[in-house]
Parts: C-alpha cells; sequence; structure tokens
C-alpha cells in the first residue's frame, strides 16, 4: 500500500491547524502550555480503543510512549517558537530540518536507496525554494533554539515510532501510544503554578474557554492536527520517516493558499509581500516538490 495518499491528506490538514494554531496564539492563547495540556487530555479518547486491541510487549509499549513523548516535547518547542516568530518562517524551518535529519540518518543505517535519497533531496531543495524568501526578518536566537529543539524531537519521535510499527500492528501502538501523556493533564492540575497558567483568570487576562467562539475554533485546529498526526503516524507505518516527512513542503503550498486567502481580513496575522522574487521562488519549490513526488510515486 501507497503511503502518498495518507500523507499529502495529513499534511492538507496539518497546515489547516497550524493556520488555526497561528490565529489563536496570537489572538486568544497566552502560552503554549495550554496546548499541551488539552493535547494530553484529550489522548484520554485512546482508552475508547482499548477493547480493539491487544497488551502490546513491554518492549514495543516503552518504545511507542517514549515517542509520544518526544513528539509533545517537539510541538511544545514549535509553538514557543510560533508565539515569538512568523508562521511562514518557523513552520518551514522545522519542516526542512526535520526530513533532513531523518535523511542524515537514512544514510548512515543505509535504509533508503539510492532513487529515494534523490527523491528526498529535490523534495527538500523545493522546500527550500518554496520558503527561503520567507527566511528573513528579525530572527532571535530563542526563535531558532526553539525551532531546531522541535525539528530535533519531532525527527527523533518518527525513528523511534517506526521501530514500534515494525514490531507490532498499527492501531495497538496507536492506541498504548496515546496513554503515556495522559498523566501529563493530571500533573497540570496537581501544580499551582501550571494550572494557574493553563485554566486561571487574573487581571490581564481571561480564562480560555473551550465553550466560547475562541475555544470552539480551538477544537477545530485540534481536531485536524489530531487526524493529521493519525495519517502521518499510519504512513511512517507503510514507509521510510525519511520519505514521509520530506513531503512537508506539500504543506506549505496549502499554507500559501491559507495566507492569500485569510490575509485581506487578518493582515497583521497573515499578511505577506509577493514579490517577482517571492512568486518565482516559491513557483521553483512547487516544480521541485512536483518532480520529488513523481520520483517517489513512480
Amino acid at each position: 500500500m501507497s503511503h502518498l495518499p495518507f500523507t499529502l491528506l495529513a499534511y492538507f490538514l496539518n497546515a489547516s491547524a497550524v493556520t488555526i494554531d497561528k490565529f489563536m496564539l496570537t489572538k486568544h492563547v497566552p502560552n503554549p502550555l495550554i496546548y499541551v495540556f488539552y493535547f494530553s487530555a484529550f489522548s484520554a479518547v485512546a482508552l475508547l480503543g482499548l477493547p480493539f486491541t491487544h497488551i502490546p510487549k513491554l518492549d514495543v509499549l516503552l518504545i511507542a510512549s517514549l515517542s509520544t513523548i518526544l513528539w509533545t516535547t517537539g510541538a511544545y518547542f514549535m509553538f514557543k517558537g510560533l508565539q515569538i516568530g512568523m508562521v511562514s518562517r518557523v513552520i518551514p524551518i522545522i519542516g526542512t530540518l526535520i526530513p533532513l535529519f531523518l535523511l542524515i540518518e537514512s544514510v548512515i543505517n543505509k535504509t533508503i536507496s539510492q532513487n529515494q535519497i534523490i527523491a528526498v533531496v529535490i523534495l527538500i531543495l523545493g522546500i527550500i525554494a518554496l520558503t527561503f524568501t520567507d527566511w528573513k526578518g528579525k530572527i532571535t536566537k530563542k526563535e531558532v533554539i526553539f525551532e531546531v529543539l522541535s525539528a530535533t524531537f519531532f525527527a527523533v519521535s518518527y525513528l523511534v515510532l517506526r521501530q514500534a510499527y515494525i514490531r507490532e500492528e498499527f492501531f495497538t501502538v496507536l492506541v498504548w501510544s496515546r496513554l503515556v501523556i495522559v498523566p501529563v493533564s493530571i500533573l497540570i492540575l496537581l501544580i499551582p503554578r501550571l494550572k494557574e497558567q493553563v485554566l486561571e483568570s487574573n487581571s490581564d487576562k481571561p480564562a480560555f474557554s473551550l465553550l466560547s467562539k475562541a475555544g470552539l475554533l480551538f477544537l477545530g485546529g485540534q481536531a485536524a492536527g489530531g487526524l493529521s498526526e493519525i495519517l502521518l503516524t499510519f504512513s511512517v507505518s507503510l514507509a521510510n520517516p525519511a520519505l514521509v516527512n520530506s513531503l512537508a513542503g506539500s504543506s506549505y503550498v496549502f499554507l500559501l493558499l491559507f495566507s492569500l486567502i485569510l490575509g485581506k481580513k487578518y493582515p497583521a496575522i497573515f499578511a505577506e509581500k509577493y514579490t517577482t522574487l517571492v512568486i518565482s521562488s516559491k513557483a521553483l519549490g512547487i516544480i521541485l516538490l512536483a518532480i520529488g513526488l513523481y520520483l517517489l510515486a513512480f
């Protein structure tokens, strides 16, 4: 079974989730820790899938759980980067570093063919061409640190997750890997300082509520992001993580379209300038992505 349709749909949903996240972090969500809290709390839904699985071996459970912890840590650093940097820069930098790290690992361990290496390199070049004109403006050392940390944790999480899928069937790994993160939400509630940051209001800001319009938008973004991650993990169960993550450039094409649509209504958040250089660069990036995708498909 080919991973391509699942991967491309996953990156479309990912672009949708990132667009909502940037809006929420700018307007309604003052602390990325809120994302970690609700992600861990929503992971309790995995309990509904337990009757349809079997208890995995201890090594599989440990590997799958470690992958979830690593991924959640990467997501937290991504949100920290989004909070202080441009979405058109933070996400592409992280998205370029992840397949680059995975490609290096695959070449070192010889788990990828020469033709696949060529395709992945072309896709990475496509990502760079599609986004390098956005890698400008005031970029702080802190933002770079967050981006490198995020990409590192994401890349390692996919490598670890792949090992779990080699040892066990998809749905069992998916369900049991989510359970480890549920206690995080409980831990946040038990630590007064963290609970205050996530759930309580003060004179400077109201508490974030899921029952508000912003809360419903937040839930929509979380649903899109959750489904995206499920599809990506399914793709990783079918193919080398380097191949799956090298298609991240498709997400930036979707982000470009979303920015064009939303930039008119929310110029302070999404508006970008499109010069001849920018348009040419993005067109070249899309062409390279198409070439790389063709090579992977055929």
